[in-house]
């Protein structure tokens, strides 16, 4: 690949208007809040496999999803913790009150 020396002239221009693009704001602009059909296409699962974690628990209530109303909002944040195997505290929190719950559920039969 061989550059012209004309071309060499532009680069502090190409810099200067990289320095002046903000990364940030390109990336906050992506949205956080996913419906049910944008998070199955955003992870590769079918709808039906994201209404079956809902179900089984795999997505919690308060952590990787809210329900404002009748329709599920999931966090792309958390979805992304959840993908690569993080658990957040509120994630961690959210399990040990569920394991609670069965094992005193366990305890009372």
């Amino acid at each position: 690949m061989t550059i012209e020396f004309e071309s060499l002239k532009l680069l502090p221009i190409i810099l200067k208007r990289l320095d002046s693009l903000n990364f940030q704001d390109v990336v906050s602009s992506s949205k956080r809040w996913l419906n049910t059909k944008e998070l199955a296409d955003y992870v590769g699962y079918s709808i039906d496999s994201i209404n079956k974690m809902v179900k089984e628990q795999v997505f919690l209530q308060d952590v990787h999803y809210y329900k404002p109303s009748k329709k599920l909002l999931f966090d792309k944040v958390e979805i992304d913790n959840w993908v690569l195997g993080v658990r957040s505290e509120k994630n961690s929190k959210k399990a040990d009150d569920i394991l609670k719950n069965i094992l005193d559920s366990m305890k009372n039969d």
